[in-house]
């Protein structure tokens, strides 16, 4: 089966010209007339305002934290990491799981 686009089927046409031929129009949408309209939650814009803050404050900080490169690369040349591949994947996991 091929389905084209939002065109109507060969019987939907007949219908609607068979409903045309009698006299008969379809039903107006009274939704649509009314206007739509949405209700949203203190709660709902409270979440919304603190995402707002959390975007805020992600987007503040700096790509690349200067302190934290200079502890790895400084831990990375006195051995102390990096030389147990192990011990790092258990910190890693564990850290996660925190």
């Amino acid at each position: 089966m091929k389905i084209e686009g939002n065109r109507p089927t060969h019987e939907a046409e007949s219908l609607t010209r068979a409903d045309a031929a009698k006299g008969n129009k379809p039903a107006p949408n009274r939704a649509a007339d009314a206007g739509d309209r949405v209700d949203v939650s203190a709660d709902a814009k409270k979440a919304q305002g603190l995402v707002a803050d959390a975007v805020k404050a992600a987007q503040a900080l700096p790509d690349i934290r200067a302190e934290a490169v200079a502890r790895g690369r400084a831990k990375l040349e006195s051995g102390e990491l990096g030389a147990d591949a192990g011990k790092l994947a258990d910190a890693i996991i564990d850290d996660i799981l925190k």
